[in-house]
């Protein structure tokens, strides 16, 4: 594992950036919205773990640092790309006052075993995430803005280099199988209602402008592609619930490998 900070230019982007899937680019767009405010809260969890995780699983202490520094780098270039998506749709300081509340109230407010159960259950959806965009999806990304492409390529590649990261901290400290299960589904509530209001919210901007289209072929196109991401998703998913989860058999796939290497080198 390796903390990487490519240079994106976004100067030319558009954040209507995947043409035939609107719906899954503004999806994203929701996602990144998010990030500012949850990556330094994954941080923070992390850092007050690690006094406990350097006294009773030291081994692990490394992949914990670099885990930070990777988030400290996807929120450095989400920003970025996110000062383009205020620039280009209004009213989202809304979302963000909300999320950003949020997370401050996690921070201050739960125990540390609550906010690992959370960061873990977000690991663990990145995963999926992760190789469904990396593996399954390279045919809507012909006429995809390329900056925002590669803002996820990376992401989401070094989301699976980290993978086991979040679900060794909370098995190090706080192994219970009910306390990961909570956590994965309070995440997955959470974030998935935001960002799939956020995603509401610029769709109608779309529609407004006339960039998505509201008829029949726009409609079955959009079921088709949810019944795409259910199919790849939800056996993987399903596997979250078992007790005996854990993200380490999961091997590195060569899109991701290619990925990685091509910043590497």
């Amino acid at each position: 594992m390796k903390a990487r900070l490519p240079r994106i230019d976004f100067s030319r982007t558009d954040a209507h950036w995947i043409p035939t899937a609107p719906e899954l680019a503004h999806q994203l767009n929701g996602a990144s919205l998010v990030l500012p405010y949850l990556e330094p809260f994954l941080i923070k969890a992390m850092q007050a773990a690690r006094p406990r995780v350097a006294e009773v699983a030291p081994e692990i202490l490394r992949d914990l640092d670099v885990f930070n520094d990777q988030e400290a780098n996807h929120t450095r270039l989400h920003a970025a790309y996110n000062r383009v998506l205020r620039e280009q749709y209004p009213g989202l300081e809304r979302f963000e006052a909300e999320i950003r509340a949020d997370f401050q109230r996690f921070t201050a407010e739960m125990p540390l075993a609550w906010n690992l159960a959370y960061s873990e259950g977000f690991e663990s959806t990145g995963v999926v995430l992760s190789e469904f965009f990396l593996q399954e999806i390279d045919d809507l990304f012909e006429t995809a803005d390329p900056a925002v492409t590669e803002l996820w390529r990376w992401h989401l590649a070094e989301e699976f280099e980290h993978r086991n990261v979040a679900h060794d901290v909370l098995k190090a400290l706080y192994p219970g199988w009910l306390q990961r299960l909570r956590g994965f589904r309070y995440s997955g509530r959470h974030l998935f209602g935001f960002t799939s209001r956020v995603r509401a919210h610029l769709l109608a901007i779309d529609r407004e402008r006339g960039r998505v289209r509201d008829d029949a072929a726009q409609r079955r196109a959009a079921r088709a592609f949810e019944w795409r991401q259910r199919r790849f998703q939800l056996p993987r998913v399903a596997k979250i619930f078992m007790p005996w989860y854990s993200p380490h058999p999961r091997r590195m796939q060569e899109p991701t490998r290619q990925v990685l290497a091509s910043y590497d080198a």
